[in-house]
């Protein structure tokens, strides 16, 4: 089960990452606060996103670095490749937050 989690981790936290952006959305609509404030917790959790994905993906990258067997390292690859890849949506999720409005 540990290694499902692995490979499919940074999918999950970029999914994750846009139900919190639509939930911080929201809670700013709500309160009608300070936008940048809302902006500033939006980027922080961007950040947190950010870098659990770089480690998923550092700790695939490190087990494939081990000489796995044949079906081992295609799920590995398919980490690596998840964490690329919810990482480059996480990114474009969040310049949302950088573009003034």
């Amino acid at each position: 089960m540990r290694f499902w989690g692995l490979m499919l981790g940074g999918l999950l936290i970029w999914a994750a990452h846009f139900l919190g952006l639509y939930a911080l959305s929201s809670a700013a609509d709500v309160a009608r606060g300070d936008a940048g404030a809302w902006n500033g917790a939006g980027v922080v959790f961007s950040l947190a996103c950010l870098a659990a994905i770089a480690v998923l993906g550092g700790s695939g990258v490190r087990a494939l670095k081990a000489r796995p067997d044949e079906t081992r390292a295609f799920g590995l690859l398919l980490a690596v490749i998840g964490a690329a890849l919810g990482g480059i949506g996480v990114v474009f999720q969040s310049l949302v937050l950088l573009i003034p409005a």
